[in-house]
């Protein structure tokens, strides 16, 4: 067991090869990013973080700063707050301030570290060898990049184990971690008196790093807490209530404490900015659209094989009585926790987040029970020998092929990334124009920025630029109107006219969904359209729309499309808009490869254009720069 494991644990040695191993997959991704691109540290760390995670970085800096309000707009003042996972970035906002941006890198090592220690941990509580348990630790990290590198991610379900552990910040990268030190929790309480008030002060200090970081793994691990405490007392009531109430009083008083600044912060979020991050009403309609779809989904015939699976192969772990067979029981409890939890949520709450969140983690959850039980399954079968240390040297080579491998698959993507022309200059031309404007804010005071790209428009934020315009609808508690008047007036500015502001939001169709990527950016969940919400519940679509959105599943959040009578208020909006009081950006920054964005008209009387490579253009106020002279 766990308690066994601590005492006999080498930190001399074992710590120092988990660290090895952690350092080896994490230096990969750094070093073919400075071998093929020769730009800044805090550019690569928004560039190379994977998906839109980057999005999360201005929280780290709002958090150092307790500023959860700032409008980026000098003549914009008292908003409400923006809301954000609260202990998956506090270690970040704490270093921030000391170490710069080299804390987003040096605290991706640690996460690395920290996920193969828990699972190091795990394995060892199966009595699996030292050199073993670190070989699986390494497999399962890696089975995501794993699953894309050999293109398995067609396989039905395969595809949700896609983001199971990725260096996503923060989400899966540090929220993850507190899911899976909750696994290592129950496995450590296996045969020990579980009533302790430290165990429950353990208990309440991990479920509030899983509420206010990712909300979705706390309901699991309430609900699978309550299956593990009923399994271990057989069901019986009694023995859980008698005398012990004081137990459950001090965690739930505790996760309160510490979940207070998480909640006081999302009691004075903007209400605009929650409908934005996908915060929806849960009426008693919608609760029973997205319960007939769950069970809808759990009685397909693909998801009962694995259940069937599961089950089977616990009854014959339990039937003969394999070494720490009651180990797996606690997989097949957190299991079942997250089948029923999207119900239980369901039922009980009044708002929730994106839905799918809980699905995929029910394949999260799968896909470690057969994992653990295959595993020592396939030990006990072997007569244990599986574990045996004369197999080490075979594992030894397996640790090397894994890292290997997962370093290859690093390498492969950043040579397609060198090789992609558009992307190579788009990234060159984001180099460049950063180290431009970084000059010419050391040279200037009251720099206001004008650019619609998302990559720079977290730049800015992170390196300090506080009037930034227009803004990502993630990044500032604005309301709904405030950003469209930023959209408007800039397109005004631009001498963009009504129809090219239409054409700029055009619902666009892609595969499963209706996506258009300056929706996402300036709305993000504000206009999702499937069969759960649209718009206001609008119904205004042309009828072949309409008749996609509504078969659209009630899970696809990303999903975005704008009504008809929306597009028309816009309109009128964008018609009667008054611009007599905006003030021109220092800066404009404007991608040419966006057809829209390439008709803007710049006042060259009032502009200079500052030479950057292919795929952007960048203006700079003449009455402020002493560059204008550049061709």
């Amino acid at each position: 067991m766990i308690g066994k494991i601590t005492n006999k644990f080498s930190f001399d040695k074992t710590i120092i090869y988990i660290l090895l191993c952690a350092f080896l997959i994490f230096i990969g991704k750094w070093f073919f990013s400075f071998y093929y691109f020769n730009d800044s540290l805090d550019l690569k760390i928004i560039l190379d973080t994977p998906s839109d995670g980057y999005f999360y970085y201005p929280y780290v800096k709002a958090l150092s700063e307790l500023n959860f309000n700032n409008s980026f707009d000098f003549n914009i003042v008292n908003l409400n707050n923006i809301s954000f996972p609260f202990y998956a970035i506090l270690i970040h906002s704490i270093l921030l301030p000391i170490l710069g941006d080299w804390t987003f890198v040096i605290l991706e090592l640690v996460s690395i570290f920290i996920f193969l220690i828990i699972f190091y941990f795990i394995f060892q509580g199966f009595d699996f060898s030292k050199v073993l348990s670190i070989t699986l630790s390494l497999i399962i990290f890696s089975t995501p990049s794993l699953i894309n590198f050999l293109n398995f991610n067609f396989i039905p379900y395969i595809s949700n184990l896609m983001s199971f552990y990725t260096l996503r910040f923060p989400i899966p990268l540090v929220s993850n971690l507190f899911f899976f030190s909750f696994f290592l929790f129950l496995i450590y309480l296996n045969g020990k008196e579980i009533f302790k008030i430290k165990y429950f002060i353990i208990l309440a200090i991990l479920l509030s790093f899983s509420f206010t970081s990712f909300y979705y793994f706390f309901v699991i691990e309430a609900i699978s807490f309550v299956l593990f405490l009923l399994y271990k007392y057989k069901f019986n009531i009694n023995n859980l209530l008698k005398n012990k109430i004081k137990y459950y009083l001090i965690s739930l008083v505790t996760l309160i404490i510490l979940s207070l600044p998480f909640l006081l912060n999302l009691y004075l979020a903007e209400p605009d900015y929650n409908e934005r991050i996908g915060i929806i009403n849960l009426t008693l309609e919608r609760k029973i659209i997205l319960m007939d779809h769950l069970f809808k989904k759990i009685i397909k015939i693909e998801f009962l094989i694995i259940s069937i699976l599961i089950l089977t192969l616990t009854y014959i772990a339990n039937n003969k009585k394999i070494n720490n067979y009651q180990l797996n029981i606690i997989f097949f409890i957190i299991f079942l926790g997250s089948v029923l939890s999207p119900f239980i949520f369901i039922i009980l709450s009044p708002k929730s987040g994106l839905v799918y969140h809980f699905t995929n983690t029910i394949f999260y959850c799968a896909f470690l029970c057969l994992f653990f039980l295959a595993i020592n399954l396939i030990k006990f079968y072997l007569n244990n020998n599986f574990s045996n240390k004369n197999f080490d040297k075979y594992f030894i080579l397996g640790i090397i092929l894994i890292i290997f491998l997962y370093n290859f698959k690093i390498y492969y993507n950043y040579k397609l990334k060198y090789l992609d022309e558009n992307y190579s200059n788009n990234r060159n031309d984001l180099n460049l124009i950063t180290q431009k404007i970084r000059k010419y804010k050391l040279e200037n005071n009251g720099l206001r920025l004008l650019t619609f790209d998302a990559n720079l428009m977290v730049w800015a934020i992170m390196n300090g630029i506080n009037h930034i315009n227009p803004l990502s609808g993630q990044l500032v508690p604005k309301t709904h109107k405030m950003i469209e008047n930023d959209l408007i007036s800039n397109f005004k500015f631009l001498n963009l006219k009504e129809k090219d502001f239409i054409e700029f939001f055009k619902n666009k169709k892609s595969n499963w969904r209706y996506y258009n990527g300056q929706t996402q950016l300036f709305f993000w969940m504000r206009y999702s359209a499937n069969s759960l919400k649209t718009h206001n519940d609008s119904q205004e679509f042309d009828k072949d729309m309409l008749k996609f959105i509504l078969n659209t599943s009630p899970l696809h959040a990303q999903s975005f499309a704008i009504p008809d009578n929306e597009f028309e208020r816009l309109k009128l909006r964008f018609k009667n808009f008054n611009t007599d009081n905006f003030d021109k950006p220092n800066i404009i920054i404007l991608n040419k490869e966006n057809y829209i964005l390439s008709k803007a008209k710049i006042d060259r009387d009032d502009y200079c254009v500052i030479p950057t490579n292919k795929n952007m253009k960048l203006y700079i106020l003449k009455s402020q720069s002493e560059k204008c002279s550049e061709k």
